[in-house]
C-alpha cells in the first residue's frame, strides 16, 4: 500500500521554500477531558529506573492512548515502534482489547517506506541543502513529507482485528462532525483520507504486520507547508537523472490539501472517537482529592496522563510523553538505528542511475547494488577525453568493493572538477 504525496508540479522558483512559515506545535491542556477517579498505580520504588514505568505502562493490558510531545523525527518513530513491540496480545477467546492510539508531531523531514528508493523518490539535493533529514520506517507504503503543519496517527491493535479502513473510516466519521461541508472527509478505494469535494488527499496510510500484532499508521495534513512538500518530492530527471528503482515500491503521485483544523482539536476529537470504541466501561463519578506528600509521585502525575470520560459510558488513559530522561534506552538505541546510513540509504534495493551530460555529450549509468555500494558503470561518450576523467573511478570499483554510493564518494575519483561537481550535485547535492 503506498503513501503517496507526491504531486505534479509547474515550473517555479526553487529558491523561495517558506521554511519560515512553519509553525511550532504547542499543545493545549483543554485537549484532554475531565479526570475521573479510577485506582492509581502505585510510586515506583526510588531506587526503580524512569523507563520502567514507561514500559509497564507500555505493556499494561489495556487500551491506552499516547501522545508525544517530542518533535524529534527519530525518537517519536522509535517511540511508536516500542509502544507496539511492547503491547500485549489478548487471549483469543476474550472480549478484551488492549488497542493503542499514538499521535506524534515531527520537525520537518521526509520519511519514505521500508522497501523504497530515497534516490528515486526525493529531491535529495534540495533536501540536503536545506538540512531536511530523511528516514526510512519500519512499514511499507511511500513516501511522506513531515513539519509541524501535520499530525502522525498510529493506531494499533491484533492482527486478526486489521482492516486498512476502519481506522481511516473513524477518523472521517469524527471530523466530518466538527468541519463545514466545504472540508468534508471520506475514505477512498485506496484507504486513502480524501476531501469529497475534488478528492484531495489529507491522509495516506501504511501498514504493518507482524508477531500477531498490526498497526495503521499515516499523516493529516492539517496546516503543512504544501509547497515545499511538493518541491521536495518533485524530480526533475534532466537534472537529476533517470532512477530504475527495480523491486523497489514507488509513490504514487496525488493532489493534496491541508484540512485546516488545529492540531490539539484533531488530537482531542479522535481520542474521544477512540475512547468511545475501544475504551472501558467505566461509571461517572467525580474525583476525589488526594492528600499527598509534597515528595510523592505517581505514574499519573509523572507522565502528565489523565483517565477521562466524555459523554459516553467509556474511557481509556491519555498518556503524555513529554520527558526524555524517562524514554527506555531500548527506544534510544532503536533512533540511533534510524540515523544510520546503512538503515536510510543502505537498505535501498539494487537499482541504477542514469546522468546526461549534454555539455560534454556523455551518458553514465551507474548500476548500484545491494547495501547502496556502486557495482560498476557504464559510460556513453564519443570523447576520450572524457572516458580518461572516469578511469580511476572505474578502477577503484573494480579493485574495492565497499565504495557507498553518495555523491561526495563518486565526485570524489573524477579527475575533472567541473564533471565531478556536477555528478556530486545530480546524485544528492554532495561534491
Amino acid at each position: 500500500m503506498n503513501l503517496p504525496f507526491q504531486d505534479e508540479l509547474t515550473p517555479g522558483d526553487m529558491d523561495d521554500f517558506g521554511l519560515g512559515d512553519f509553525q511550532h506545535y504547542q499543545p493545549s491542556p483543554d485537549t484532554l477531558k475531565q479526570t475521573l477517579q479510577d485506582t492509581q498505580a502505585p510510586p515506583p520504588p526510588q531506587e526503580q529506573e524512569d523507563s520502567a514505568d514507561l514500559t509497564s505502562l507500555a505493556q499494561s493490558k489495556q487500551p491506552l492512548v499516547f501522545i508525544s510531545k517530542f518533535t524529534d523525527p527519530y525518537l517519536n518513530l522509535a517511540l511508536e515502534d516500542f509502544i507496539y513491540t511492547q503491547m500485549p496480545k489478548p487471549d483469543p477467546t476474550s472480549t478484551s482489547n488492549y488497542n493503542r492510539l499514538m499521535f506524534y508531531i515531527n520537525t520537518p523531514c521526509v520519511v519514505i517506506g521500508k522497501n523504497q528508493n530515497p534516490w528515486k523518490e526525493v529531491n535529495l539535493p534540495l533536501l540536503n541543502s536545506l538540512k531536511i533529514p530523511l528516514l526510512r520506517r519500519r512499514s511499507g507504503g511511500g513516501t511522506v513529507v513531515h513539519d509541524l503543519g501535520n499530525v502522525n496517527y498510529s493506531f494499533m491493535t491484533t492482527k486478526d482485528k486489521f482492516d486498512r479502513f476502519s481506522f481511516a473510516n473513524l477518523i472521517t466519521t469524527v471530523i466530518n462532525n466538527i468541519v463545514n461541508d466545504q472540508k468534508k472527509i471520506m475514505v477512498n478505494e485506496r484507504g486513502d483520507i480524501v476531501t469529497k469535494e475534488g478528492g484531495f488527499k489529507i491522509s495516506g496510510s501504511a501498514y504493518k504486520l507482524a508477531k500477531g500484532k498490526s498497526y495503521h499508521h499515516g499523516t493529516m495534513l492539517l496546516n503543512s507547508n504544501l509547497e515545499v512538500l511538493k518541491k521536495l518530492l518533485h524530480r526533475d530527471e534532466s537534472k537529476l537523472g533517470i532512477v530504475d528503482a527495480m523491486n523497489s515500491i514507488s509513490s504514487v503521485k496525488s493532489k493534496v490539501i491541508n484540512l485546516g483544523l488545529e492540531s490539539e482539536k484533531f488530537i482531542s476529537a479522535v481520542s474521544d472517537e477512540f475512547q468511545n470504541e475501544y475504551g472501558l466501561e467505566v461509571e461517572r463519578k467525580q474525583p476525589e482529592p488526594v492528600e499527598q506528600e509534597e515528595d510523592e509521585y505517581d505514574q499519573d502525575e509523572l507522565f502528565g496522563f489523565n483517565q477521562f470520560v466524555g459523554e459516553s459510558e467509556r474511557a481509556c488513559k491519555v498518556i503524555t510523553v513529554s520527558d526524555e530522561s524517562l524514554i527506555p534506552q531500548e527506544v534510544h538505541e532503536t533512533a540511533r538505528e534510524l540515523r544510520e546510513w546503512n538503515w536510510r540509504f543502505g537498505n535501498t534495493p539494487k537499482f541504477t542511475h542514469t546522468l546526461m551530460n549534454d555539455q560534454y555529450g556523455f551518458q553514465v549509468k551507474f548500476i548500484v547494488d545491494r547495501h547502496a555500494i556502486i557495482e560498476a558503470l557504464e559510460l556513453t561518450s564519443a570523447d576520450e577525453s572524457v572516458q580518461m576523467h572516469f578511469k580511476y573511478l572505474e578502477e577503484y570499483i573494480k579493485e574495492h568493493k565497499g565504495l557507498e554510493y553518495t555523491g561526495s564518494n563518486i565526485a570524489g575519483y573524477i579527475t575533472h572538477d567541473e564533471i565531478s561537481d556536477w555528478i556530486g550535485q545530480s546524485i544528492d547535492g554532495s561534491i
